[in-house]
């Protein structure tokens, strides 16, 4: 049965490769999105880190108060690293780049604050808010500065853009459904005589409807496989062209490829929506010409 579907395809040679590039443009679309949105989660976790809370003390805060803060925030979570910053360290070279000296005396009393400088290893909004509740309960803190909104607000628009993705998805996966079951209708159509042959000398429904199966399976794979080329070949083409421009601005930055598991998902997906597809068809057309 398998072969007939082979000979069937072949048969019709050029409407089989268009049907594989139909439904290879369609995934891609989609695959394409994700792997962008993906691309941009990457970059926002590297910079993550480089967003940054700043903790100033209270001037009279003592020695004491600043090591029971230092305590606290190792033993946070949410927290990768953090640093200590005397006011006596900061403030000579404040000095310097204001332009004052010992002759001119500038400021006669050292107005900054001892600080912490926090890096957290997370920029999940709960997260962040319940350590920015943490840190104002400590004793000592004048001040908390964060800079990490805009990382938040990048991680929002991500997760608008992965529901809107999913959205269109359901929505292309719905439309090639249609295209697959009315290519896989106008071969029923085409081969209808034959259908009714094979009723009359005892064939089975299961025995008619196979070799239809059989198409839609072909034509997922071969637009599951269409769309993987042409998505990894894209992702080659503009890193190739990202290596260029390295070599031009010394900038670092790559395209993550998708992993060989969400490849195989794209070529199975393409298949379960063909052979679906098919499979409704194949029984609204047997109901339709009365061989059901």
């Amino acid at each position: 049965m398998f072969l007939i579907a082979l000979q069937r395809s072949h048969a019709s040679l050029m409407s089989t490769l268009m049907m594989f590039l139909v439904i290879g443009i369609t995934l891609i679309l989609p695959s394409l999105s994700f792997l962008v949105v993906q691309n941009l989660k990457s970059f926002s976790q590297n910079i993550q880190h480089e967003s940054q809370i700043s903790i100033f003390l209270k001037k009279d805060t003592s020695i004491e108060t600043r090591n029971k803060i230092e305590r606290e925030l190792k033993g946070r979570p949410e927290i990768n690293s953090y640093h200590f910053v005397k006011k006596e360290d900061v403030w000579p070279k404040l000095q310097k780049s204001l332009g004052f000296n010992d002759s001119n005396h500038g400021l006669s009393e050292n107005p900054l604050p001892d600080a912490f400088f926090i890096s957290p290893n997370t920029v999940n909004p709960v997260e962040i808010s319940g350590l920015k509740l943490f840190l104002d309960k400590l004793e000592g803190i004048d001040q908390i500065i964060m800079d990490t909104e805009w990382v938040k607000k990048l991680n929002s628009i991500l997760q608008l853009a992965n529901k809107a993705i999913l959205l269109a998805s359901i929505l292309l996966a719905s439309m090639l459904t249609v295209v697959i079951g009315n290519t896989i209708h106008l071969q029923m159509t085409s081969h209808h005589e034959e259908i009714e042959l094979s009723k009359l000398i005892g064939a089975t429904n299961s025995f008619i409807r196979r070799p239809f199966l059989y198409s839609g399976f072909i034509y997922g794979l071969g637009g599951g496989l269409t769309a993987a080329i042409v998505l990894k070949l894209i992702v080659i083409f503009i890193n190739q062209t990202i290596v260029e421009v390295e070599a031009l601005y010394g900038t670092q930055f790559i395209i993550i490829d998708l992993s060989l598991l969400q490849y195989l998902l794209i070529i199975i997906s393409s298949i379960l929506i063909a052979v679906i597809a098919s499979f409704i068809s194949i029984n609204q057309s047997m109901k339709k010409y009365d061989i059901s």
